[in-house]
């Protein structure tokens, strides 16, 4: 056994995500391990983490663990980890520790009687003359390092070897990107809107004429969306079979999980990640439209970003690929601009 990984749950962390809601919606900052009769095996080995340390011995931290707790709890466990990376890329933090621990419900009058769960809390900060904790901190320069995109932790990896914590992230989004536009509830015509709100429908003079010769003269602006919807989908299918030739099984289509995503696939080989984005055509030009947080994303991401250009995506499709370097050689067309009073 050389690491372990830990999932956490979906809403639990996150960063650079802007609350829009009225009320709630906050980051939940943990996971059950034990609920009921039931046990999550895979968070569990969190208790074979070597990092574990005498927390009976500083009662003013377990006073900072338990502060916030409207129930009557225990402290089973606290961890204490050094050494932190991101997506496998090691971060130096000084002399500042990243904190999780666990925490039991103890009353036995109460229905979350026994359940048991890993906290991880953002805010959590705790020092004396031994161990300086910041979490904030841990997770402001993890943010850092992914340029202040938002981002979803999706587990904890911890190597045995070399005692790192590594945080397996997911970036969803520009910094301050709604948390509606994240978390979306796709009742009523959720799922529509959204697919709508990521094209252009600045194509359709492009489009048009392929379109016809492949569906027939009635398509027309009333339903010329609904016809690249087709167009969308073959072109992601086909996008995936392309990404599965070389990562095999560690593919996922984030366009689809988080339809405002800056990039439609992620694939991992390790800790190598690349970020493929997806373009496509009914015609045989090769032209794309591509917003300008975009532009600033294959930029921060060049070394990691490939990106892919289909032409003909209905009839025999022509996948073409470029570096962000190449792509930028392309002649340019500025289809609108945002006017806004100062």
């Amino acid at each position: 056994m050389d690491k372990v990984v830990l999932p956490i749950d979906k809403k639990s962390l996150f960063l650079n995500i802007f609350n829009d809601n009225e009320y709630g919606h906050t980051a939940t900052v943990s996971t059950p391990i034990k609920q009921g009769n039931s046990t999550n095996e895979k968070l569990a080995q969190i208790f074979k983490v070597p990092k574990q340390i005498d927390f009976n011995a500083k009662p003013l931290l377990v006073d900072e663990l338990i502060k916030n707790s409207k129930s009557k709890i225990k402290i089973n466990n606290v961890f204490l980890f050094d050494k932190i990376a991101v997506n496998g890329e090691l971060i130096e933090t000084g002399k500042i520790l990243y904190c999780m621990y666990i925490k039991e419900e103890v009353d036995s009058s109460k229905a979350q009687y026994g359940r048991i769960k890993l906290h991880y809390p953002l805010g959590l900060k705790y020092e004396d003359s031994d161990i300086d904790i910041d979490n904030k901190y841990i997770i402001n320069l993890i943010s850092k390092k992914v340029f202040n995109y938002a981002f979803i932790v999706n587990s904890f990896e911890y190597n045995f070897d070399n005692d790192i914590l590594n945080f397996n992230i997911t970036i969803i989004g520009e910094n301050k990107i709604p948390y509606s536009k994240v978390f979306i509830n796709n009742k009523g015509t959720g799922n529509k809107f959204n697919s709508i709100f990521n094209e252009f429908a600045e194509s359709y003079d492009m489009e048009i004429i392929s379109l016809r010769q492949k569906f027939g003269q009635e398509i027309g602006p009333d339903n010329y969306l609904e016809y690249m919807e087709i167009a969308k989908d073959k072109a992601m299918a086909e996008a995936e079979l392309y990404a599965r030739k070389k990562y095999k099984n560690d593919v996922t289509n984030i366009s689809l999980l988080y339809p405002y995503s800056l990039y439609d696939f992620e694939c991992r080989e390790g800790y190598n990640t690349k970020y493929y984005l997806v373009f496509y055509t009914t015609s045989n030009n090769e032209y794309f439209n591509i917003s300008s947080k975009k532009l600033k994303f294959i930029n921060d991401f060049k070394n990691n970003v490939e990106i892919l250009v289909m032409t003909n995506i209905l009839n025999g499709p022509k996948i073409s690929k470029y570096n962000v370097e190449q792509i930028l050689t392309f002649s340019k067309s500025i289809n609108s601009v945002m006017l806004r009073k100062e």
